[in-house]
């Protein structure tokens, strides 16, 4: 996929410098659509698709036009501060859909 094509599924990053958002949140995402558009050799993000399967969230939204490469790595950010990927999964589906769905 192209960065143009990619830039049209963000919902936060448009191509900016720098983040517009002041919500610590938003801008976070932000920052994480940024790295998804500019990511070259997809390695890490094979990785993170991995994670995202392996917690159970192969199914979850499939129908929002989100990649699963981009969602693998918001949930790989996500879960970061859970002691494992399969505690994450439940919050990180209510985050999703607070700031995606």
């Amino acid at each position: 996929m192209q960065q143009s094509e990619k830039l049209t599924i963000c919902r936060y990053y448009r191509g900016e410098q720098t983040s517009p958002y002041s919500e610590q949140n938003k801008s976070m995402l932000w920052f994480y659509e940024r790295c998804w558009v500019n990511e070259k050799n997809g390695v890490l993000l094979s990785e993170y698709i991995f994670e995202y399967r392996a917690a159970g969230l192969s199914e979850f939204c499939n129908s929002d036009n989100i990649p699963i490469s981009l969602k693998a790595l918001l949930f790989n950010r996500y879960s970061k501060t859970a002691w494992s990927l399969r505690d994450a999964a439940e919050p990180f589906k209510k985050f999703y859909l607070k700031y995606y769905g």
